[in-house]
């Protein structure tokens, strides 16, 4: 049986919170989370979320509430960087 991860759930739970007022950046969410409900991989779900908001922001369309976002998504975790760097070292 597949169980979530503590991150997949943290993600989702953390995404479906989130209610932004521009279109672009709300569907992108929405494509998010509707990702994660079809259990894809939730590291690759963050990256696609960030890379879609940084192309939002290289054409400064991304708002406030947007960089928020992307600021919060960005931001280190050492959990998930040590677990994915011991992964690709073996």
């Amino acid at each position: 049986m597949f169980k979530k991860t503590k991150n997949e759930f943290d993600l989702l739970k953390f995404l479906q919170h989130q209610q932004l007022s521009n279109v672009n950046e709300q569907s992108i969410i929405e494509q998010a989370i509707v990702k994660l409900h079809q259990r894809e991989n939730p590291y690759l779900v963050k990256a696609d979320v960030k890379s879609s908001l940084t192309e939002l922001a290289l054409k400064r369309q991304l708002s406030k509430a947007g960089v928020q976002l992307l600021t919060q998504l960005s931001k280190p975790n050492i959990n998930e960087d040590v677990a994915r760097f011991s992964a690709t070292w073996f």
